[in-house]
């Protein structure tokens, strides 16, 4: 792997690495394919709200562009801007020139994660959420005692001292955003197989997700029940971890390679027809495992494989029939359309 090499800068003092490397390079043949026609610019959330062109998808590209032909580098304001993009992919789906944005700004987090040097404090922190989140058996002790936490009234107690938003204000603002940890017998496991209702349409191996299966338990308990009750034999492998989706989005692609392997083989071993997701960040991530190791001569049929299996639960449940045993529910319900679902990425196989 080429060493990452960095020059300071005299206007802005901060490091700046030369353009781009070979290794996960964003596809210069996608970085032209964007003709700056500003279609993308109005389903952009960033570029909404702050109005600024680098803050915008063909702006991005621009600047990918820059450091591509060599005439930027990998510098703090490039990484801004590239940090700030949400990936919701709204702009992906807008674009009539059928950009890969998605792609490109996998290769572009990658580059800067290899070649670029962070503050102390970002460093840190970036360490801390990917040696957490995406290992279940570390979420499962700190779930439960986070749940000890909101029972003894300590959270109510922190937030009014104080005392944490002046030793750390960003730790103070993540722990505003904790939920109420379930309780442990929510936080159980979901049993390895749950037999289809009446007759057997298939059988789906279910991702039960990194976070999902301590903090929304029973959208996990709910997704297995309603499979089941279309008729699928539902499997939860009980080797999956993490699929690697916020390790492609922080640019860790070679961490985010090992877990699609390790995420393929469990539901290779579970010999399902179906993979079937409800968080749609995974699911888009899944689907595009196929790109991830197209490289890799032993891995690319079965993440082609794989891939092709992959559906978001609510595509799965579109082609039931149902056998007419659905009735009405008299009530008003609020439909959120995750930015992966709704997007090509994320969109049906």
């Amino acid at each position: 792997m080429p060493t990452a090499v960095a020059t300071r800068s005299a206007e802005s003092d901060r490091l700046v690495a030369p353009a781009f490397d070979v290794v996960d390079r964003p596809d210069r043949e996608g970085i032209l394919d964007c003709v700056h026609c500003g279609l993308c610019l109005p389903s952009c959330p960033t570029y909404l709200t702050t109005g600024l062109e680098m803050a915008s998808p063909r702006g991005r590209i621009h600047l990918m562009r820059a450091v591509d032909e060599g005439q930027a580098g990998i510098s703090a304001d490039f990484v801004k801007h590239l940090d700030q993009c949400l990936g919701c992919l709204a702009c992906q789906t807008a674009c009539p020139s059928g950009v890969p944005y998605a792609h490109l700004l996998e290769g572009a987090r990658a580059q800067i994660e290899r070649r670029y040097e962070r503050p102390a404090g970002d460093r840190r922190w970036r360490r801390v959420i990917l040696s957490l989140f995406p290992h279940p058996d570390r979420l499962r002790w700190l779930l439960g005692a986070l749940s000890w936490y909101h029972r003894l009234g300590l959270s109510g107690i922190v937030r009014n001292t104080g005392l944490l938003a002046l030793l750390s204000p960003r730790l103070a603002q993540m722990e505003a955003l904790l939920p109420e940890a379930p309780s442990a017998t929510a936080r159980r496991p979901l049993p390895e197989v749950t037999p289809a209702v009446g007759q057997r349409l298939g059988r789906v191996g279910f991702l039960t997700g990194c976070v999902q299966r301590f903090v929304l338990p029973d959208l996990n308990r709910a997704t297995a029940r309603v499979l089941a009750a279309a008729g699928y034999e539902v499997v939860a492998p009980p080797g999956q971890g993490c699929c690697g989706a916020l390790h492609l989005h922080s640019g860790d692609l070679e961490a985010g390679r090992a877990l699609a392997r390790r995420t393929i083989q469990a539901f290779e071993r579970a010999q399902v027809d179906l993979v079937a997701v409800n968080a749609a960040g995974c699911g888009a991530a899944m689907k595009e495992y196929a790109h991830l190791l197209r490289d890799d001569a032993e891995w690319r049929s079965r993440a082609e494989a794989f891939s092709s299996r992959t559906r978001d639960v609510s595509q799965i449940l579109a082609g039931v029939s149902w056998r007419q045993e659905l009735k009405p529910v008299p009530m008003t319900v609020t439909y959120h359309e995750a930015c992966h679902l709704g997007s090509e990425a994320g969109g049906p196989s």
